[in-house]
Formats: C-alpha cells, sequence, structure tokens
C-alpha cells in the first residue's frame, strides 16, 4: 500500500513536471539568429535578389545579398551587403522589428541589342541605405522594406534608379 502511494504520488510528480514544462516552451518565443529570403515582387520589375542575414550583436545583423537585374537591353548581376540596426524588435533575437542601416553594392552591367553594342555597360558601385520591418511567423519570413541608393560611377546610357521598395519573403533559423 505504501508502494503504491509513493508511485502514484511520483507519477503525478512527473506529470506535473513535463505539463509545465510544455506550457513554458509554449510560451517562450523562439530565437531567430539568421534569416535568407527574396524579393517575389523584384521580378515584375525585371529584379531578382537573395539576402542572407545573421546576427553579430545583441541588436545589429549584416546582410549579404545577390542581384540580378534585367530591363529593357540591360542585363547585370551583382553582390551587396549592409549592416542593420534593429530599433524596434517584436521578439528576443534582432532580425525581427524595425531596422535600418547603410547599405553597399557592386554589380556588372551590359548593354546588348540584336547583338549590337550601343553602350559598353562595366562595373557600377552603389551606396546608400535601407529600412525594413520584419515578420517572423514560426520560421517564416515577411519583410516590408525600402531603399535608397546611389551610384557612385556612371554608366553611359544606364537610367539609375535610386529609389527601391519590396517585400522579401523567406525562413529563418
Amino acid at each position: 500500500m505504501k508502494f503504491s502511494k509513493i508511485f502514484v504520488l511520483a507519477v503525478l510528480s512527473i506529470g506535473l513536471f513535463f505539463s509545465t514544462v510544455d506550457t513554458n516552451a509554449q510560451m517562450t518565443k523562439k530565437r531567430y539568429h539568421q534569416s535568407i529570403a527574396a524579393n517575389p515582387l523584384g521580378l515584375a520589375f525585371g529584379m531578382l535578389n537573395a539576402t542572407y542575414e545573421h546576427q553579430v550583436s545583441a541588436n545589429n545583423t549584416f546582410t549579404v545579398s545577390g542581384y540580378y537585374w534585367s530591363f529593357l537591353n540591360w542585363t547585370a548581376i551583382g553582390l551587396g551587403g549592409s549592416y542593420r540596426w534593429y530599433i524596434l524588435k517584436d521578439g528576443p533575437a534582432p532580425i525581427e522589428g524595425f531596422s535600418f542601416g547603410p547599405a553597399i553594392s557592386f554589380s556588372s552591367w551590359s548593354y546588348d541589342l540584336d547583338g549590337l553594342s550601343a553602350y559598353d555597360g562595366g562595373i557600377n558601385v552603389s551606396i546608400g541605405a535601407e529600412a525594413a520591418y520584419k515578420w517572423v511567423f514560426d520560421g517564416f519570413v515577411v519583410e516590408p522594406m525600402i531603399n535608397i541608393t546611389f551610384g557612385l560611377l556612371d554608366l553611359e546610357g544606364l537610367d539609375y534608379r535610386p529609389f527601391g521598395a519590396g517585400v522579401n519573403l523567406g525562413y529563418a533559423w
């Protein structure tokens, strides 16, 4: 009889412990420290980009981006990066909430008009800033963003657009 009471108390204690662990796990928001995302809306304007973001401190991240542009007769590939400060955070990790920071990109442009090259193309370097607000839903990322950049090198015939906007969709872990 004494053994059965101890057994019942032990089973109830273990059950209570695991039920509170599960409740605490549900109440604690998962920490995300990295993400990868792309802007599908950019395809409508001839641009494809993918961005990797990594936490470097409690409120900061850096990003690395790859780009492909194609509009009119111009095409380009490029690499870029940014450093972000998260000032309004939704969660415990810095990759959620409002961020802003400086950005830089390097791109190689070419021009082709039915085999006849009217312009030489070349390399362009752009600097500027970006602002974004990122939500993470069970690992899935939605991030509307805007940016403004200025080309440091002019390419003859290229109509440079300094403003950009988009919505990145991706995954965080």
